[in-house]
């Protein structure tokens, strides 16, 4: 898209980061985390939300955040390119289906440059869309006036070309940043009896499935422990399930923790269960902490960072006791982690922060005209 630019060419290029909210999330990290390491010779980022909350905001010392009024369409499009328009940004980046139909169509209005970026599979979220029609309608309208569309994986690049077909903008594969070192792989214990899994309490996360897989393994190995990080709606029901397998002593829900690669660092194992993941943070985490790796086999991360299954145990059958028989094979083979944890090390050097914020630092100063 074009338009003029309103800041002179020697100021930083403001940089607004659509999104709905800052609570704990991987698209949230995601953005949070470039936010923080682009240079700030080059950029001015800004952050504009649909709801002012979220663990993430303590972390935006410094940077300009902003809430909307009206959270819907068509109002929040109409605030939303009145704060693009007042606030001289150069480039809107937006991070989830809902808010890059409103950045595009926002953007379209102020002659802002815009990226949409998609961090889950859109079929999967389609599929789960209320209207989904009309979702689809607003995507093949608002995604063609972006200047670029991103993804961690390829494959959703491919699956934005079958949707769209030649009025698709062009797509860049640009890594998450994830973790800020790879460390050196560790000795491996004889048993995994130390069990980790992060993510949102969700549904879709179905940490009920988990639970129930760990039973089994429980009661081959009393010994074993999971800790489950993080928080959202399921929790009480997760408790509930908790205390109704008699595992209050082996499961447990501590919450949000702001140190995550620490807590990965005291595990033997870490688990995924998800329906569907974009792409996986929480598995390079453990990856590059040397935490081996057991997922179900899901839509669309998992499969491609484990590499098919040679970096990580596969799970194809989403059943507690598939789930919770694989856990007991693996915790019990300690050559079979070590083999895992070695391939999973060599992957997750691909999602450095370093790296992945260079990435985004040369695709956003393309779009902007800038030299990088």
């Amino acid at each position: 898209m074009t338009g003029r630019d309103p800041t002179p060419p020697t100021a930083p290029a403001r940089i607004a980061f659509f999104l709905p909210h800052l609570r704990h999330g991987g698209v949230e990290r995601v953005c949070t985390t470039l936010i923080r390491g682009l240079r700030r010779a080059l950029f001015d980022p800004m952050v504009i939300l649909q709801r002012r909350e979220g663990e993430f905001l303590d972390l935006l010392d410094g940077v300009d955040v902003l809430a909307l009024r009206n959270r819907r369409a068509p109002l929040c499009v109409a605030e939303l390119a009145l704060l693009l328009k007042r606030h001289r940004v150069r480039l809107v980046y937006s991070a989830t289906t809902a808010t890059n139909i409103y950045a595009c169509a926002a953007a379209s209005l102020t002659g802002t440059r815009a990226i949409v970026s998609e961090h889950t599979p859109l079929a999967g979220n389609l599929a789960e869309a209320k209207w989904r029609g009309l979702r689809l309608a607003a995507i093949r309208a608002a995604y063609p006036r972006a200047s670029l569309a991103a993804a961690p994986l390829p494959r959703i690049g491919e699956e934005l070309h079958e949707l769209l077909g030649d009025r698709c903008p062009p797509f860049l594969c640009l890594p998450n940043p994830v973790v800020d070192a790879v460390l050196p792989p560790r000795p491996t214990a004889p048993r995994a009896t130390r069990l980790i899994s992060v993510g949102r309490l969700a549904e879709v996360k179905r940490f009920d499935l988990m639970i129930e897989a760990f039973a089994v393994l429980h009661r081959a190995a009393p010994d074993t422990t999971l800790e489950i990080l993080g928080e959202g709606p399921e929790r009480p029901r997760l408790a509930a399930l908790i205390g109704s397998l008699g595992l209050g002593g082996a499961v447990s829900l501590p919450g949000f923790a702001a140190d995550v690669p620490g807590r990965m660092r005291g595990a033997d194992l870490f688990l995924c269960t998800s329906r569907r993941e974009g792409f996986g943070n929480a598995i390079v985490e453990a990856m590059a902490a040397g935490v081996p790796v057991v997922s179900v086999d899901c839509p669309v991360g998992p499969e491609v960072l484990l590499r098919g299954g040679t970096a990580g145990r596969l799970v194809r059958t989403h059943t507690p006791e598939a789930f919770g028989a694989a856990l007991v094979e693996v915790s019990g083979d300690p050559d079979l982690r070590r083999a895992h944890a070695l391939a999973g090390h060599e992957v997750a050097g691909d999602f450095t922060v370093g790296t992945a914020v260079a990435a985004h630092d040369r695709a956003f100063a393309k779009v902007l005209g800038l030299s990088a």
